[in-house]
């Protein structure tokens, strides 16, 4: 039996990754290196870099050529692993739904935070936020802080057909659907405020289908002109 040579082995490659299922099983090898992230956890640490960093490469993966793009584009896992179509994993939620006495712990299935936007937009801070059971109304909470010179310019983003897809992402799965928005920064008690924003007009954001990075970055691009004022907005989910 004669050898195979190169043109047969890519021809069988190409023949495999033309077929969507075949597609999605093998790329679905680099969701399954994903690293679990506890409720609490630092989201500076090397897990969320490391996540941040096999998204990415199965981002970059529709990149190779028209028949990956179709195939991970049409893949319902490998777009919820990208955030970018929601997931409503059971055992995941915003809601505790704990007696208020429980406390809570790893066990718990708390809902992921997007590894590349916490990477990408260091600035942001985005991470859990830990109130007690009582004050978050048993959710889990998150929060983000935008402030205007760190708002990204999504034109130039948008340039790119990565910048296209990350401005597209969700914020979490399952997606969060809610931020409220305050105005963000140190006060100075000596100094005359008299005129100056301490609350902003109709600061809720919502999407009912999930907040994405886009729907955020332009509702608060809005917030800051009607504000200008303003330097910097914390965002907490609902």
């Amino acid at each position: 039996m004669a050898p195979a040579t190169d043109v047969d082995v890519r021809s069988a490659s190409e023949r495999t990754f033309a077929t969507p299922e075949l597609m999605e099983h093998i790329l679905s090898f680099l969701i399954d290196k994903l690293h679990q992230i506890r409720y609490g956890e630092d989201p500076r640490s090397v897990k969320t870099y490391k996540n941040a960093d096999w998204l990415l490469h199965l981002l970059h993966c529709s990149e190779v050529n028209r028949t990956w793009n179709h195939g991970i584009r049409g893949s319902k896992v490998l777009q919820r692993a990208l955030f970018l179509e929601p997931d409503q994993r059971q055992g995941r939620n915003w809601d505790v739904n704990l007696p208020k006495s429980s406390v809570i712990g790893p066990h718990l299935q708390a809902p992921v935070l997007n590894p590349i936007i916490q990477t990408i937009f260091k600035a942001y801070h985005f991470r859990y936020w830990h109130l007690s059971l009582e004050a978050s109304n048993n959710k889990y909470t998150a929060y983000l802080i935008i402030t205007r010179r760190d708002l990204p310019d999504l034109g130039a983003l948008a340039k790119t057909g990565q910048g296209r897809t990350i401005s597209r992402m969700l914020l979490s799965q399952p997606p969060c659907t809610a931020l409220d928005s305050v105005v963000w920064g140190d006060r100075d008690e000596t100094r005359d405020y008299v005129g100056r924003t301490t609350t902003l007009r109709d600061s809720r954001i919502y999407c009912e289908d999930g907040l994405t990075l886009e729907i955020v970055h332009d509702r608060v691009a809005e917030m800051f002109e009607e504000h200008p004022d303003v330097v910097a907005i914390k965002l907490v989910t609902m």
